[in-house]
């Protein structure tokens, strides 16, 4: 991992660029956000037009090549994940609860995504964001982990 090109204030906008789309969301889903959205191939991918995944298994199967390796990206992102969700907690965009983290949504909105002084690679991650935010709904947390094999 890069810890200049994947900082924290790059993986602090793809964290709420997704977590924006939830009221409240599991930690452990949390976790998988930076492992894709740090991942330039998975975003192009995810933000062309013509990628509409059904769910996690047709993402995986419509481009395997991406999640060949995630096991390890999960493992290398994961501090940089923790940290991210503090800094978010911290900058009072979320509120930690014991299983779960609640969305700030009124303080989520002042946060200006569509600004283009963030830079290419932050707007690409919020456009491939919005189809990552919809299988991170439609599928259970287990289930997530199962079909990215993630080992435990």
């Amino acid at each position: 991992m890069n810890d200049t090109y994947n900082n924290i204030g790059i993986a602090l906008v793809g964290f709420l660029s997704i977590v924006k789309n939830f009221e409240e969301i599991e930690y452990t889903k949390c976790l998988l956000v930076n492992p894709i959205l740090l991942h330039k191939q998975s975003v192009t991918y995810l933000k062309s037009n013509n990628t509409k995944p059904k769910g996690i298994e047709d993402l995986i199967s419509s481009k395997i090549e991406l999640f060949l390796d995630f096991n390890k990206r999960y493992y290398e992102f994961l501090g940089l994940s923790i940290n991210t969700i503090i800094l978010a907690q911290k900058m009072k965009f979320i509120i930690l609860e014991e299983n779960k983290i609640v969305v700030s949504k009124e303080e989520i909105e002042k946060f200006d995504f569509s600004n283009t002084s963030l830079g290419d690679r932050a707007t690409n991650m919020i456009q491939a964001s919005k189809k990552l935010s919809v299988i991170l709904k439609q599928e259970n947390t287990e289930n997530l982990y199962f079909k990215l094999r993630i080992e435990i």
